[in-house]
């Protein structure tokens, strides 16, 4: 077997790799059902938060301790590919920086203070939290309202189920990551450490929850479920961005191998 066509068969045999779907806050798998047919030549692994979160209390869980619980839950590694919505893309990249795996963000942020809600008003959420708001008929109704003429309003309904599900301790958990906290103040004097951007963002111009990334992106029509209400041009995206990630791989293997000799590329471990 030539050169060319070892190159080939490793490609062919390393194809099938796992990509990671990260929900959104009161979102589960079914916010990536539409785009998932753009996904078919991958697993997909599709994260529930709850799996994780009975090990935290309100008062103890934070990023760090999360991000931990589910790499170690879910098995994820740096070969595997994560794709978030809203706040599951910015759980995809707090993953990015511990592990370095290629990640989408869609409709989502890199910091919480890109999100238009009061989300860090702790005594404001948690009164909220804890009288049921998340659950009660008046947020139901106020919900229903405002998106009665919109094409996203079934995965708001699915939303409201989610919250039912979820029950008002793990809600106030989901909030408690993005609220920001206390530090040392040896702390507040260090430099913020440098992180490195996510592979690919998509962000609807209309998106009424989170504001514009400052990274570069590219914009979307629609408002903050472009999902589900733009699959088609999300998906494209997609295939495009898994496309170059495979070509970016492949060019990476072959330099490898000319570094290392046919007989050094034969025995090279596959992770891609």
């Amino acid at each position: 077997m030539d050169y060319s066509e070892l190159l080939k068969l490793k490609l062919k045999m390393s194809y099938r790799k796992r990509i990671v779907l990260l929900p959104g806050f009161g979102e589960d798998k079914r916010i990536f059902r539409k785009i998932a047919p753009y996904l078919s030549d991958y697993e997909l692994l599709y994260i529930d938060y709850r799996s994780v979160l009975n090990q935290f209390t309100p008062d103890n869980i934070e990023v760090n301790g999360f991000i931990n619980a589910l790499c170690e839950h879910y098995d994820i590694n740096e070969d595997d590919i994560l794709i978030g919505h809203s706040l599951g893309g910015y759980i995809s990249h707090l993953l990015r920086q511990q592990l370095g795996c290629d990640n989408c963000l869609i409709a989502s942020f890199t910091n919480p203070k890109k999100i238009k809600l009061p989300y860090n008003y702790k005594k404001l959420t948690k009164w909220f939290t804890d009288k049921g708001g998340f659950t009660s008929i008046p947020f139901r109704q106020i919900v229903r309202l405002k998106y009665r003429n919109s094409p996203a309003l079934p995965d708001l309904e699915n939303s409201l189920e989610v919250f039912q599900e979820y029950g008002k301790q793990d809600i106030y958990k989901l909030i408690r990551l993005l609220q920001p906290r206390w530090k040392g103040w040896l702390k507040w004097l260090l430099p913020a450490p440098a992180e490195v951007a996510p592979s690919l963002i998509l962000h609807p111009k209309k998106d009424s929850i989170v504001a514009p990334p400052d990274e570069p992106h590219i914009q979307l029509p629609g408002n903050h479920f472009s999902p589900v209400t733009y699959p088609e041009l999300v998906g494209k995206h997609l295939e495009v961005w898994l496309i170059r990630l495979k070509r970016e791989k492949a060019l990476k293997m072959e330099i490898e191998a000319e570094l290392q000799g046919i007989s050094g590329w034969e025995n090279a471990e596959l992770t891609y």
